[in-house]
């Protein structure tokens, strides 16, 4: 089921506030289980694809410009924490003043407190489809014809 914010929607556009409601949700388990912790800031990350089957209603292209978007709009903050050059894999995080709304609000503190560890792993194995490339994979070099 997707979910969002109606006042987030006002603000953010209702395809950013579904997409920012489910990050907020990922973010807050991952502080919850003290994962994914830099710079300051608790992250989630995810590859195309795999946000393609968080959102399977979204194209790739209309969540890439929601995240945008919402980066744009300061709701939230992308960098790339990936050990290898080659992997794009976006990592998100939100603002810190957002983070701050978020914080603040009753339905997260609730929502984050009321979720048993097996509700967060099912959760969690829902974005097990995201992960960095790993450092053991090999490059393969194709020679020209």
């Amino acid at each position: 089921m997707l979910r969002f914010n109606p006042e987030h929607a006002k603000q953010y556009g209702l395809k950013e506030s579904i997409i920012l409601h489910k990050i907020v949700f990922y973010i807050l388990i991952n502080e919850k289980d003290e994962r994914n912790f830099r710079k300051g800031r608790y992250w989630t990350f995810n590859s195309r694809e795999g946000w393609g089957n968080i959102f399977p209603c979204f194209s790739y292209d209309q969540i890439w410009r929601s995240l945008k978007s919402l980066e744009k709009k300061g709701a939230l903050v992308s960098d790339s924490f990936n050990r290898r050059a080659y992997d794009k894999t976006r990592w998100y995080s939100l603002t810190d003043s957002f983070a701050k709304e978020v914080k603040g609000s009753e339905y997260w503190q609730k929502a984050i407190r009321n979720s048993t560890k097996a509700n967060r792993k099912t959760a969690i194995s829902n974005r097990k489809t995201a992960t960095p490339i790993p450092l053991d994979k090999e490059i393969i070099h194709i020679e020209p014809y």
